[in-house]
């Protein structure tokens, strides 16, 4: 008797032994199962740019015996963007040149902002008349820099912007804030035939702030 008794008490720590581990695997599989259909499921959104509440910051270096930036703002015209969870697959921003606004000090009488700005607009620079939009397109986004297209003055290349932060805020809203450095020369924005073009830095900064909500 004590021997089928001995025999009963394993074969029934055998079952549940047998029954856990079956148990702990199907959790397993459940488990991964869970987490890899999170991992497919990133929700997609698109995105409408808010003109009003957007806005690029440019800034400009000018050497030689003194060095000193011209740097203001300038107006999005308009833009969709479209995010998948934390990614931007794609986006384009439109720039409004006509609204060039420098906001440094270095300015007088004599020397107004207008004249400036008006210089900018002509075709030593960007030839405002006939390229009124720049445009960034987005084409891929690695860690947090967005590649895409810069174009002006029809001129095409691919630049990055760096993604300082991006986030959704209370509102609902998409908000980025990023910044690109170009080459002007790339883009025909040169004081051709002129020596003081040489007094002016090549590169350009632009700050984005951009915000958006959901279309």
């Amino acid at each position: 008797m004590k021997k089928i008794n001995l025999f009963l008490a394993v074969a029934a720590a055998g079952v549940m032994m047998t029954s856990c581990a079956g148990e702990t695997k199907h959790e397993e599989e459940t488990t991964e199962a869970t987490e890899a259909t999170e991992e497919v499921v990133a929700e997609v959104a698109n995105w409408t740019i808010n003109a009003e509440k957007s806005t690029v910051r440019w800034e400009g270096s000018v050497t030689g015996g003194q060095v000193y930036s011209h740097f203001g703002s300038i107006s999005v015209k308009e833009g969709t963007m479209t995010s998948e969870g934390e990614t931007m697959t794609a986006g384009k921003v439109a720039i409004d040149m006509t609204t060039i606004a420098p906001e440094d000090e270095g300015y007088s009488e004599e020397r107004p902002a207008a004249d400036l700005v008006g210089h900018l607009a002509t075709a030593d620079f960007f030839d405002i008349e006939n390229n009124p939009n720049a445009t960034f397109e987005f084409t891929r986004m690695e860690g947090m820099s967005v590649f895409g297209n810069l174009n002006i003055r029809g001129k095409s290349n691919e630049e990055e912007l760096i993604i300082d932060s991006m986030e959704v805020n209370e509102a609902g809203e998409l908000h980025i804030v990023g910044h690109l450095d170009f080459d002007r020369q790339k883009y025909d924005v040169a004081w051709k035939h002129y020596m003081e073009d040489v007094l002016l830095s090549d590169n350009i900064n632009l700050q984005f702030d951009i915000t958006g909500s959901k279309s």
